[in-house]
């Protein structure tokens, strides 16, 4: 079941992607991993869906998934911390789904703006590339 945002922050439907592999790349690196948060995402909104977790749980469970994957780095710690942020504003009823929609794509817009400049950039913003294709926003030029 494609649910994640709906179930985790409130928001539209997952659609179901799959990120191409092929050689060893910065961008297949990150699209493979990105892929592995997806498969992670829909199992655990399935999950919520089911009443056996809640948004935070499933948020908790995503968040170690990831450090587990890639790591630690700014931009996904930052995307990460919101995306916690708003599941648990939406597990207490304080946030609605289409304000945390608009929560996060201003989060994901601000990295894609100060990602030219970025002086640091992160080799393997999975988590982040994970949610721009969850929003249907262009991902980062990772490795470039």
């Amino acid at each position: 079941m494609a649910v994640l945002l709906g179930v985790l922050t409130g928001c539209a439907n997952l659609p179901q992607f799959s990120f191409p592999s092929s050689a060893p790349t910065p961008q297949s690196r990150t699209a493979n991993a990105a892929d592995s948060l997806l498969t992670e995402a829909n199992r655990l909104a399935d999950r919520v869906g089911n009443g056996e977790l809640t948004r935070v749980d499933a948020a908790e469970k995503l968040g170690e998934m990831r450090i587990r994957l890639v790591g630690r780095n700014l931009v996904d710690d930052d995307v990460y911390r919101l995306y916690y942020q708003i599941a648990q504003l939406r597990d207490a009823g304080k946030l609605d789904s289409d304000s945390a929609r608009k929560q996060m794509e201003d989060r994901l817009k601000y990295w894609q703006r100060r990602w030219p400049g970025l002086q640091s950039k992160p080799a393997n913003p999975a988590f982040t590339q994970f949610m721009f294709k969850v929003y249907g926003l262009p991902p980062l030029p990772v490795g470039k």
